[in-house]
């Protein structure tokens, strides 16, 4: 699952390709050179009696790096950048998602897989946009078992210097 979320966060730098054009400003507002924020995750499943909850920081520099660190319940910390071997595992693109947006007093961009191993780990992605301001604030993975991640984003800080240590493995 922390590689379907990180994967999302690399999606979302890639959201222009879609070509519609609130999506390209969706995206503007959110990836700027460098993105620091806060968040909390409670993941949720039939076999669960109460979900679980973490929080944590993401940090993303652009073009290619992205740090997402755990701090609680547990400290973990996963590093993306040139230097990270990905395996066989392919970060997604535009390519691999089509995409609808509603509309109402924030906008909901549903994202539904398309390539064969990422419909294999979820059903969709939900990401809530701030009508005002663009910003991304929640994203809801609906898995394909039944399970459901929900992220919120918090004290997002956009072209703040970041240390090149963050991404160092």
């Amino acid at each position: 699952m922390r590689r379907v979320l990180i994967s999302l966060l690399a999606l979302v730098v890639s959201l222009p390709a879609f070509s519609q054009d609130l999506l390209s400003r969706i995206r503007e507002v959110n990836m700027t050179s460098t993105v620091q924020a806060a968040w909390h995750r409670s993941y949720h499943s039939p076999l669960l009696e109460a979900p679980l909850e973490s929080d944590g920081m993401v940090y993303i520099q652009e073009p290619s790096f992205l740090r997402w660190e755990t701090v609680s319940p547990v400290s973990r910390v996963t590093v993306f950048g040139d230097h990270s071997p990905r395996g066989r595992f392919r970060m997604p693109t535009e390519k691999d998602f089509t995409a609808e947006i509603l509309e109402g007093e924030e906008y909901t961009v549903i994202l539904k897989p398309v390539r064969r191993d990422l419909k294999q780990l979820f059903k969709q992605i939900r990401l809530t946009v701030d009508a005002r301001s663009l910003e991304l604030s929640q994203v809801i993975i609906n898995g394909r078992d039944g399970d459901r991640t929900i992220l919120w984003f918090k004290e997002v800080k956009h072209n703040v210097a970041l240390s090149a240590a963050l991404f160092q493995l």
